[in-house]
């Protein structure tokens, strides 16, 4: 029986996600709990890769992640399926239908000297500004980097699936990767805490680094953007300690200097990355080479910013919900390429062109 006419089903497709330590994560969502597992055949050998922690096939949830080396998947194909489990119990289980996706082409890194960026912030759950603005480039882009506030709040697991996993697949179809940087909205209501361990980071928060084709990049979690005793947080959020512990790990970055690495970002929902939380991570981002930190949260688009003026790397802000007017919508593309700047040309939900500009780096 085809899955689209089972009563189990899959209700979010899935999307390839950078998680760092030359790994993806293949997510997706079943509108019962199940497991999960993703094949794929690598230099002739067929694999089966498991949604597991510990041992454990992970049969609880309806949210499906399996990790999956990036080499395995860059210029493949995969499928993923899931399996609807009733319950499992001490010593049996009693299991139902199993559905699986067509086969996907991923596509991977780029293998060149020049790379096609998408980045998206400040969606708000908003869809329709965004897909109008992302409509002009007609998919002509490699990685997608959904950074920040792509959802108001993560109060129920619905916020995660239907928005940030929703909103990946529908900009990456699941053929190239997508990058996420939590934004700040994403870091309130009850769910938020549960999001980190899906992307199954080795830092084990939503921070990371991540190579993509000539591209060197750090994906950076500003946290919150009140202190941690602000009456909005019912005193139930600690990003002191959460921050402090991403500073020393950022602090112990060395400048990766593998062959093909031409240009190095960070990505960081919120641009103030002098002063999170006390901790200034100018130096630590000037050691790793950085030459730019596109970020978000302003909900305006200035591709030159005066954020981090002291530092040696430039901050560009990318758009996103625009507050002025009707509340318009500007999506953004870096290109970065040989020649000492990157290209960005960006759209706004009415397909007028906002910028095409190249920016030195």
């Amino acid at each position: 029986m085809p899955f689209s006419n089972c009563f189990f089903r899959f209700t979010e497709k899935a999307s390839v996600f950078e998680c760092g330590d030359g790994f993806y994560s293949v997510i997706w969502v079943t509108n019962f709990r199940g497991s999960g597992w993703v094949t794929y055949t690598f230099e002739g050998k067929e694999y089966k890769v498991n949604d597991q922690r510990g041992g454990n096939i992970r049969s609880n949830d309806t949210i499906h992640s399996v990790r999956v080396p990036k080499e395995h998947l860059n210029g493949n194909t995969y499928r993923y399926h899931s399996q609807y489990v009733a319950f499992k119990f001490g010593y049996s289980a009693i299991k139902g239908v199993t559905i699986s996706s067509p086969e996907i082409k991923f596509k991977g890194e780029p293998a060149g000297d020049k790379t096609d960026v998408l980045v998206l912030s400040d969606i708000h759950g908003d869809l329709p500004p965004c897909e109008s603005a992302v409509d002009c480039f007609k998919g002509d882009y490699d990685l997608l980097v959904l950074n920040g506030d792509i959802s108001s709040s993560i109060v129920f697991k619905k916020d995660f699936t239907d928005k940030v996993l929703g909103f990946a697949y529908i900009f990456s179809k699941g053929e190239i990767p997508v990058a996420y940087t939590r934004g700040n909205h994403e870091t309130r209501g009850s769910f938020a805490s549960e999001v980190p361990a899906y992307f199954g980071t080795k830092t084990g928060g939503l921070y990371f680094t991540f190579r993509h084709g000539p591209l060197f990049a750090a994906v950076l979690d500003t946290g919150e953007d009140k202190p941690d005793d602000h009456i909005e947080y019912s005193g139930l959020v600690d990003y002191q300690a959460y921050i402090d512990g991403e500073t020393q790990w950022l602090n112990g970055l060395r400048k990766d200097e593998s062959d093909g690495i031409l240009y190095r970002a960070a990505f960081a929902h919120m641009p103030d990355v002098n002063s999170r939380f006390g901790n200034n991570w100018n130096p630590a981002l000037e050691k790793l080479g950085t030459q730019v930190v596109i970020s978000g949260h302003t909900h305006s688009f200035e591709l030159h910013s005066k954020y981090n003026s002291e530092a040696k790397f430039i901050t560009v802000i990318e758009g996103g919900k625009i507050s002025k007017g009707d509340f318009g919508f500007i999506a953004c593309r870096f290109t970065f390429a040989p020649g000492g700047a990157v290209r960005a040309l960006a759209y706004d939900k009415d397909k007028n062109k906002v910028a095409d500009e190249m920016i030195e780096i």
